[in-house]
């Protein structure tokens, strides 16, 4: 119900909790007004969305005003550059015309100051006649009272004059020369070109100027005064230069010339017309060279200025105002402002349509926008209203609360009237507890017990109404759904002490026969010990086979129990798979050849040498699954293949038995199942070891699966993955190399296997078909020889040898085919070569009893069980050592304190001082030698338990003989190492 509620109101509902507003006692009310505000700001929406493309149009339109203002910046630029230029060149011919007029002066002050008579060797062929032509300057100068001595000192400089006219004037351009007396004011002209001079206009100018010098100030007459005189024609002028010169610190006459300038002189040629003009030193032009449209007329913001550049006023020109030293005048180029523009008028046209094209597209745009976004959302909030109303009602009727409490002090601020009820169920500490949950935000719902018993589940999300923190509750009963869960608990909790209670029992039961069986077990080992009456034997086997039966199923029992109650752990550690599987066929094949079967165990050469995992669970699951296809096996064989498969190591387990039904395999790994009542009656087990079998290997992080069918036998894959396995090197055996081996093997899958581990390391391997053989090939096998092998030797692979092989006659062995890869390790030997293959391991030797004198070692049997504790002397004494016997762990003490012990093998659970204590005791007595625990409770807990109190190693009971004499050899060399470093 609820799902379907929030899915139907979740459109509109949150929408309208943030508008409505309402008394926090109250249940919800409509409020159209929302909607209203909605419909007006849709509508605000479209004006500010045209608004924003008005902004964007002016964006766009600034930036290409900025990029056409930067343009104009950088023709600007250009064209000062330009004025730069011709400045420089105007520049030049002043500061020349300043060297022109020193280099004069330096020459009239030695020509005036030479010895009267005295003319220099300058050309003697020249006029001796021409003298300078004197002017007067003022009306009453009288230019005939020059005395005789100023006459020819200007006799002799116009003598030098007329040398350096024909020799220079022409690089200066100079027209005259001229020079003021200081006292007469007459001036001598020495005209340097024909040309006639204005004399008017000229002496009215002198006139000026020399009063302008005679009235300036002391410090100002030392420089000379420049002035430009209007020309004939526009744009060329006379320029005039006024310097003093003086002698003995005395004005001596004032040397003057003329020069014809040429306006055009001052600018370079460049892309533009640029206006040039002179002005004096306040300002007044003087000469010019403009168009009509480039006539500048000066200003005062700037006409003082040293240099300026800008427009003038109106933006008519644009100008470049320098002074040009060292004189008082200075030049104004001009460029108008048309043809400024002119050069990014395509520019300017281009932005204007760029702007006018995009105002265009953006406000079509927004156009298109209202009608396909804004439009239709009007007409969408009409229609939100109506759905509004219509989830008003359902949230009204929900059979659920719902409500919006303020985060900051729990107030309800809205709520339905299911959740206003349920509110008021909620005493002061739940509503209390209920906001300190919703401010600390620790989780999003909280289960709340009213004060009628009712139990409220509050879940609630975080949100923002009316710019406050609120959350949005929902309020559920779910008394009914609390009741049933505490049912369920009860039940589980009743189940759970149900099956501990079973798994206690279970390994109770079983601790309590392995501890008779044990006496059982290890008394028969004892017998089969010894020399025993014809007959009896067979009873003594009979017994062992039916207490060897017993245990196992009392082990399944006890591993079932330890799974079922997560007691059984694994114990990862590096393994050789080479010899967990050498060890379980040596186990099993007097078994398998007492049924007159035979068993083909292979191992693929890129098996690795070690790897990570728990040997002894994994022997145990291969050992279940190969003694499962004996039991089911008649005739035929099984097969034993170890190899890789990606990234796991694969044991498969083939057998030619009676096969499953298919209806029955899905079933097949349940524990206690068995397949068949026809089946049942005639094999025993207890249905567990297949299911013993996928819990371990599924615990090993690997997998198992079955490929079977009725009456064709079955075929068990077991897979672990490798774990830091460690391959062996792929090299060719040294000696073997090259040597010939002929196959006659009536087995296909024992004939690939041999072909391809002789192929692989270097032999050559040829099927036999009666060719004559070379002295030095060799014969492999499954079959009676029938005639004698002519070669080196033969191999025959029999299925009912047992061990290591063995030459029956010479040149001729027997193998096992339950070790075909031990074959290599043969053929050296026949070859005599020292063949040493990794990871080869002599498991089928015939076990060779090794006598060891151990009545050097006293052990100590700590027991509580009479049986047990003579049992375990009794095997102790079969085996060499000699022993002495405690009752439990202070008799233990006891014993210990008198006499001299070597290892002490102690039972776990025993009274008055158990095997944990005596264990400390003899720790904090400083005691070192070895302490084994002997328990008949194999849960994982146990052995770590006495691994913590001090002792060395724990065994299971029952103990069998191989079992002890391989724990004590261990424990027996570590107290005779010590005994002989000390």
């Amino acid at each position: 119900m609820r799902p379907f509620l929030f899915a139907v109101a979740g459109q509109g509902f949150c929408g309208y909790l943030k508008r409505i507003s309402v008394h926090s006692s109250r249940t919800f009310r409509p409020n159209l007004k929302y909607f209203v505000s909605f419909r007006s700001t849709l509508k605000i929406s479209r004006y500010l969305f045209r608004a924003l493309a008005l902004l964007l149009w002016l964006l766009i339109a600034l930036f290409s005003v900025f990029y056409i203002v930067n343009a104009l910046h950088d023709k600007e630029s250009e064209i000062r550059q330009e004025f730069n230029i011709s400045f420089d060149q105007a520049q030049r011919y002043i500061q020349r015309t300043s060297d022109v007029v020193k280099e004069l002066k330096y020459i009239a002050e030695n020509r005036l100051t030479a010895p009267n008579g005295v003319l220099p060797p300058l050309d003697q062929s020249a006029d001796k006649t021409d003298a300078p032509t004197f002017m007067p300057l003022f009306p009453d100068s009288d230019c005939s009272a020059v005395s005789v001595t100023w006459r020819s000192s200007l006799q002799s400089l116009s003598w030098f004059l007329r040398y350096w006219r024909d020799n220079f004037s022409a690089a200066y351009d100079l027209n005259r020369v001229f020079l003021i007396g200081g006292d007469n004011l007459c001036m001598a002209d020495f005209g340097l070109r024909d040309m006639p001079l204005e004399r008017e206009n000229a002496l009215k100018t002198l006139h000026e100027r020399i009063m302008k010098y005679r009235t300036a100030p002391q410090d100002e007459r030392a420089n000379s005064i420049y002035w430009i005189g209007q020309g004939p024609r526009p744009g060329i002028g006379y320029f005039y230069t006024l310097t003093p010169v003086y002698l003995a610190n005395r004005l001596q006459a004032l040397l003057g010339i003329e020069q014809t300038v040429r306006m055009e002189n001052f600018l370079t040629p460049g892309t533009l017309p640029i206006g040039v003009t002179i002005l004096d030193e306040n300002g007044h032009p003087l000469i010019s060279l403009t168009g009509p449209e480039s006539r500048i007329e000066p200003e005062s913001r700037w006409i003082q200025d040293r240099a300026w550049f800008g427009y003038t006023s109106g933006f008519k020109a644009l100008v470049l105002k320098k002074n040009l030293p060292p004189s008082s005048l200075s030049v104004i180029y001009s460029v108008p402002v048309d043809l400024v523009l002119e050069s990014i008028r395509m520019l300017i046209l281009n932005a204007v349509l760029l702007n006018v094209l995009v105002g265009i597209v953006l406000f079509t745009l927004a156009r298109m926008y209202e009608r396909r976004i804004f439009i239709p959302a009007e007409s969408d909030a009409q229609r939100l209203e109506e759905h509004e109303q219509f989830n008003r009602k359902i949230v009204a009727s929900a059979p659920v609360g719902i409500c919006i409490l303020r985060t900051q002090d729990g107030t309800n601020i809205l709520s339905n009237e299911l959740a206003h009820n349920y509110l008021n169920m909620l005493t002061h500490e739940d509503r209390q507890r209920l906001t300190q949950i919703i401010c600390g935000q620790q989780v999003n719902f909280v289960d709340v017990m009213t004060s009628n018993h009712t139990n409220l589940q509050i879940s609630f999300v975080h949100s923002r109404y009316r710019n406050e923190n609120v959350a949005i509750c929902v309020l559920v009963d779910v008394s009914a759904r609390v009741k049933m869960e505490e049912s369920l608990q009860e039940m589980a909790q009743a189940s759970e002490q149900a099956s501990q209670s079973k798994s206690m029992f279970l390994a109770t039961v079983s601790h309590e026969l392995r501890t008779p069986l044990y006496g059982i077990i290890g008394n028969l080992d004892l017998l089969q010990t010894k020399e025993l009456p014809k007959g009896v034997d067979r009873l003594v086997t009979a017994m062992n086979n039916s207490s060897s039966l017993l245990l196992k199923i009392i082990s399944d029992i006890l591993d079932f129990s330890k799974i079922e109650s997560e007691q059984l752990k694994i114990e990862p550690r590096e393994f050789s798979p080479r010899e967990v599987m050498s060890h379980i066929t040596a186990n099993y094949l007097p078994l398998v050849v007492r049924k007159q079967l035979g068993l083909y165990c292979f191992i693929d050469d890129d098996v690795p040498l070690t790897l990570q995992g728990d040997p002894m669970r994994l022997q145990q699951v291969i050992s279940n699954l190969l003694s499962n296809a004996i039991k089911f096996t008649d005739i035929g064989c099984i097969i034993l293949h170890v190899s890789i498969s990606g990234d796991y190591l694969s044991f498969r387990v083939r057998d030619t038995g009676v096969g499953i039904p298919t209806k029955e395999v899905t079933r097949l790994f349940d524990p206690f199942f068995q397949v068949g009542t026809g089946v049942q009656r005639n094999f025993q087990g207890t249905g567990l070891g297949l299911a013993i079998c996928e819990k371990l290997i599924s615990m090993m992080d690997g997998d198992i699966s079955v490929d079977t069918e009725s009456g064709m036998g079955s075929q068990f894959t077991v897979r672990i993955p490798l774990y830091k396995a460690q391959f062996a090197p792929k090299n060719n055996v040294e000696g073997l190399a090259e040597k010939r081996c002929w196959l006659a093997v009536r087995n296909d899958y024992l004939s690939s296997y041999l072909e391809s581990l002789l192929i692989k390391n270097g032999l050559q391997a040829q099927s036999w078909s009666g060719e004559m053989p070379g002295s030095d090939d060799i014969l492999i096998t499954d079959d009676n020889l029938a005639t004698p092998w002519g070669g080196r030797a033969a191999i025959v692979f029999c299925r009912r040898h047992i061990g290591i092989p063995v030459e029956f006659e010479p040149g001729c062995w027997v193998h096992s085919v339950a070790a075909p890869h031990e074959l290599l390790p043969l053929l050296g030997r026949i070859y005599s070569i020292t063949v040493d293959v990794p990871g080869s391991s002599p498991a089928l030797a015939a076990a060779s009893e090794i006598s060891e004198q151990n009545d050097d070692m006293m052990i100590l049997v700590v027991d509580d069980h009479p049986i047990n504790r003579r049992l375990l002397a009794d095997q102790l004494g079969s085996l060499g050592y000699q022993c002495k016997t405690a009752n439990d762990g202070i008799d233990a003490l006891n014993v210990l304190s008198k006499n001299h012990i070597d290892i002490v093998l102690s039972d776990v659970n025993m009274p008055n001082m158990d095997g944990y204590r005596l264990t400390q005791r003899i720790r904090q007595l400083g005691l070192t030698l070895p302490v084994i625990g002997v328990t008949a409770n194999a849960l994982a807990e146990e052995k770590q338990r006495c691994l913590e109190s001090g002792m060395d190693s724990c065994l299971s009971k029952p103990v069998t003989l191989d079992v002890i004499k391989q724990t004590l050899a261990v424990y027996a060399a570590r107290v005779r190492s010590t005994r002989d470093a000390s």
